[in-house]
């Protein structure tokens, strides 16, 4: 593998590397001069080590990234890097921080997802501020601008005319605030308002409970035939694992390893980027492909995720489970079936790789109602049994 680390503490320019979905990285300059630090994304990334070839381009565009590493280190000596003082950062347009954030996080762990949110915020961000949009400054968000957005949120409506979700408004001001925060690193701004904010005028995320398949349904989906194998042994991969749709599309053979005696999968998750390593129960490793392809082979080859969705809604229909199903079902399947075996809330978040309990929390409130659903059941059993009793006497 090529060497990744060209710089010493000492520096006051060096490379950095993003890990980004697709398992290449992406190269930008950290510069850290009088207090400020400033990153500068190339635009160079390298991939996958696979051969010699690749190998090749690596050292290639190693050697592009430190000499303009070195250009930046003149640049910066004869005072021309362009790193603006402390006191004038807060002068950067609020529209053009914002453009800027989300061509980072395009780029960045924090992928297209985060990207497509954050356009969607300013879009409601611009509408609220109205004529003051392109003359305000990052300086000029204040705590109650801030607190404007929130109460602007829970009043607005989407295109379709219909209000905004609490799902929704949680997410457009989580990426709100996680913009500010970014701008408190950048040290654009020196305080983020939304942490003085009290609870109650923060959104928050809603509690919504999940549906979810028992294992009477797994059971009947295991003997119904679908119109698409690999879409079928997905689902019920990702029902035995929790894995979302988007690692089970990117998941390759060589993430899959027998170690003393016992199948474990060890992925970086598509949507955080964030390491996972579980071990695979029987029932996963039974839904796994008969004959294994190449290390860098999908393991499940899929079509368009519309294809995969009219697949599942038909294959349920046809197994008699006459539920609301989508792929993520099966990840919300997997984290109830492992809270109703008696697993703690502490570990079913880490099998998910959930960042916070709190996300797993809502899997909680759904085994609790299947719960108190099944002591009603045992008192509706006896009043059958007692009626059914006294119709005989």
């Amino acid at each position: 593998m090529v060497e990744r680390t060209t710089s010493t503490p000492k520096e006051l320019v060096r490379l950095r590397f993003k890990k980004l979905a697709d398992n290449s990285f992406s190269i930008y300059l950290d510069t850290y001069d009088n207090g400020i630090r400033h990153y500068e994304f190339l635009r160079l990334y390298l991939v996958p080590e696979v051969d010699r070839e690749s190998q090749q381009a690596n050292a290639n565009t190693l050697r592009a990234a430190n000499i303009i590493k070195a250009r930046r280190i003149v640049e910066l000596a004869n005072g021309k890097a362009g790193i603006m003082p402390t006191t004038k950062m807060g002068q950067i347009r609020l529209v053009d921080y914002i453009e800027r954030h989300i061509e980072n996080s395009s780029r960045t762990h924090r992928g297209n997802s985060y990207a497509n949110t954050c356009r969607n915020m300013s879009n409601y961000l611009f509408a609220y501020l109205g004529k003051k949009t392109m003359t305000i400054r990052m300086k000029h968000i204040d705590l109650n601008l801030c607190k404007g957005f929130a109460a602007y949120l829970r009043r607005a409506h989407a295109h379709s005319g219909k209000p905004l979700s609490k799902v929704t408004v949680h997410h457009y001001f989580g990426a709100f605030k996680s913009l500010l925060t970014e701008a408190v690193i950048d040290q654009v701004i020196p305080i983020n308002p939304v942490t003085q904010m009290r609870r109650q005028e923060i959104p928050e995320r809603p509690v919504v409970f999940k549906n979810f398949l028992e294992a009477d349904d797994l059971v009947m989906l295991a003997h119904t035939p679908c119109g698409n194998e690999n879409v079928r042994r997905a689902f019920m991969f990702s029902c035995f694992t929790g894995l979302r749709l988007s690692d089970v599309r990117a998941l390759k053979w060589h993430n899959i390893k027998k170690v003393n005696g016992a199948w474990r999968c060890s992925i970086i998750m598509q949507k955080t980027l964030d390491p996972i390593d579980n071990k695979l129960n029987e029932e996963a490793v039974h839904w796994l492909p008969n004959t294994p392809g190449q290390p860098y082979d999908l393991v499940f080859p899929l079509p368009t995720i519309s294809a995969i969705e009219r697949h599942i809604a038909t294959w349920t229909h046809n197994a008699g489970v006459y539920k609301h199903v989508t792929f993520h079902t099966a990840r919300h399947s997997y984290a109830t079936m492992a809270l109703i075996a008696g697993a703690d809330l502490y570990t079913v978040s880490k099998l998910l790789g959930h960042r916070n309990i709190r996300t797993t929390t809502i899997y909680a409130a759904v085994v609790d109602a299947a719960r108190d659903k099944a002591v009603d059941g045992i008192s509706d059993l006896y009043k059958q049994r007692l009626a059914a009793l006294k119709n005989t006497q």
